[in-house]
């Protein structure tokens, strides 16, 4: 191997049945690596500033989801230890939204609203037959609203884990590594792990 070629490898070291295996990986150029952090910081980017729409286009659309979830928490949400502070920052991002809400648009919540919304609407309470039968009045369109949040929070969460991978890659890379690389070989480690246990567990033959 030339020196170039040497330049252009990672070893890794591998344990593999007690034993210790030297493997030559492809290295990520600088060039690369800057890619890489570059793609990742834009992705962190663009998620921090993303709205995840929970309401239909216009004023009154979202105004209606909106005036929902804030009658929600005057009535039926609840809080424990530091929530308080949650439902505090949640009403000022449902206001903040609402002014921002117009009829090209819905009513739009950031991550972290979307993620204390989802949360906020998966634990109502109250105590009583009567508050139930208050409850049983909404109930659809509480329905209605919390599976569109459910449905966008798993978005979001699709998106984060894109950008943990990302990150993941950037960090491989500062190592020597692509991340794809040691991707496979973990799995391939994985199989081989799996398929020697399979062996162990197979009884033997009388």
């Amino acid at each position: 191997m030339s020196e170039k070629e040497k330049d252009d490898k990672t070893e890794l070291t591998i344990v593999k049945d007690g034993k210790e295996e030297k493997k030559n990986m492809n290295k990520p150029s600088p060039e690369e690596v800057k890619q890489f952090k570059e793609e990742f910081d834009k992705a962190v980017e663009e998620f921090n500033n993303f709205k995840w729409k929970i309401s239909e286009n216009g004023q009154f659309a979202a105004n209606d989801v909106g005036m929902f979830l804030q009658d929600f928490m005057q009535n039926w949400a609840l809080w424990t230890k530091t929530g308080w502070m949650g439902m505090i920052k949640m009403d000022e991002e449902i206001k903040t939204a609402l002014t921002k809400a117009d009829e090209n648009t819905g009513l739009e919540l950031g991550y972290q609203a979307l993620e204390f919304c989802a949360y906020m609407l998966s634990n109502p309470g109250k105590i009583g037959l009567e508050s139930a039968y208050e409850f049983e009045k909404i109930a659809d369109k509480y329905s209605k609203i919390g599976i569109v949040v459910g449905e966008k929070v798993e978005e979001a969460r699709e998106r984060l884990k894109k950008i943990d991978y990302m990150q993941q890659k950037w960090a491989a890379g500062e190592q020597g590594f692509y991340m794809e690389e040691l991707t496979k070989e973990h799995e391939e480690k994985k199989a081989a792990e799996e398929e020697e246990k399979q062996k162990s567990d197979i009884p033997p033959k009388k």
